[in-house]
């Protein structure tokens, strides 16, 4: 299972929790298993952050991050006080709407306004908090930015190890990191790595058609997912 998460994270730049949680949840807690994951894309980016520290378009990172910062709070308390199941509807609907959009080829002809950037942070910081899903939003915006695909890659991968870290203090001040799940994460680390090194090998032969194609399959991934939770809640 992190094996695969490896290769599509090396891939795309990001997806290693949209395969890897719903998949790990099934043998372990869903809460170890975000905390497993979470932490493996933290060591995996340590392999590979200078050169996407490099590349990566910080004035859109640090707008993004900041977005997401501010909104993640909002989308918990939507968690708490609003049907979730019917959030996450929505959701599903918003994210298979935007893959249908960008598979239909829409592309921005310019980098958006600040607000727009902000705006689109604001979008991920509330699902993080309503799903713990943070990234179509993120992965939209750069799928159809002009940035060529090494700077959008690069970008998202800097933004996911921040959006990582940020997702890890809540988990520890709450006590929700056990010495088991850090241990679990270590052991897997060297699977994920050769996952992740086998996926960039993938991107750097592959044309920029597989890396949107592969990139809106996993936002369609992410869609049916958030479908099949909702309905999950509602037959329970």
């Amino acid at each position: 299972m992190v094996f695969v998460a490896g290769l599509v994270r090396g891939f795309t730049g990001f997806g290693m929790g949209i395969v890897a949680i719903p998949f790990l949840s099934l043998i372990i807690s869903p809460t170890d298993a975000v905390v497993i994951v979470l932490l493996l894309q933290v060591f995996v980016t340590l392999s590979n952050l200078p050169a996407s520290w490099k590349l990566c378009h910080w004035s859109l990172v640090n707008k993004l991050t900041i977005g997401s910062i501010v909104a993640t709070p909002v989308g918990s308390w939507a968690l708490l006080y609003l049907p979730a199941s019917a959030i996450r509807i929505c959701i599903a609907v918003i994210v298979l709407a935007t893959a249908v959009t960008l598979s239909a080829g829409f592309r921005l002809k310019m980098i958006p306004s600040n607000k727009h950037v902000l705006g689109f942070g604001l979008a991920s910081g509330i699902l993080n908090g309503v799903a713990g899903m943070s990234g179509p939003p993120v992965v939209a915006f750069f799928l159809a930015s002009p940035l060529s695909v090494p700077v959008a890659r690069a970008s998202m991968i800097v933004f996911f190890m921040i959006s990582s870290v940020l997702a890890l203090i809540p988990l520890a001040v709450f006590g929700k990191m056990h010495l088991w799940s850090l241990g679990a994460s270590v052991a897997s680390l060297p699977v994920v790595l050769l996952g992740s090194a086998f996926g960039t090998k993938l991107y750097l032969t592959s044309h920029e058609g597989h890396f949107r194609f592969v990139s809106i399959g996993l936002l369609v991934l992410a869609a049916l997912l958030a479908g099949l939770r909702a309905f999950g809640s509602f037959a329970v």
